[in-house]
């Protein structure tokens, strides 16, 4: 951390703005332990991606087959008024999970 002796003469008149001025222009306390942390942070080998069993990826298969399907269908709308209707339309065609 780097220190300045302050100067009594800076303090009399509008010298305390000058002061304050100085003190917004250096960096802030920390910086450097802030830069330190970020650089080790990505020095850190990321952890190997699991592979995904069969059962998933036909499970994102299948999801992807109804999103393109959902979003044909929203696609077909004319003005704004006829995409919200058939957005609710698909929102209360799902059966709601909490009966």
């Amino acid at each position: 951390m780097r220190t300045n002796e302050l100067s009594l003469n800076k303090l009399r008149g509008l010298g305390i703005f000058s002061l304050i001025a100085e003190a917004l222009a250096l960096p802030p306390p920390g910086s450097e332990a802030i830069a330190f942390r970020d650089t080790r942070a990505t020095q850190v080998p990321a952890e190997p991606r699991l592979r995904r069993g069969f059962l998933d990826r036909l499970d994102h298969w299948f999801w992807s087959g109804h999103q393109r399907n959902v979003e044909a269908y929203l696609a077909r709308a004319t003005n704004v008024h006829d995409l919200e209707a058939r957005i609710r339309a698909l929102e209360r065609s799902v059966p709601h999970p909490y009966f």
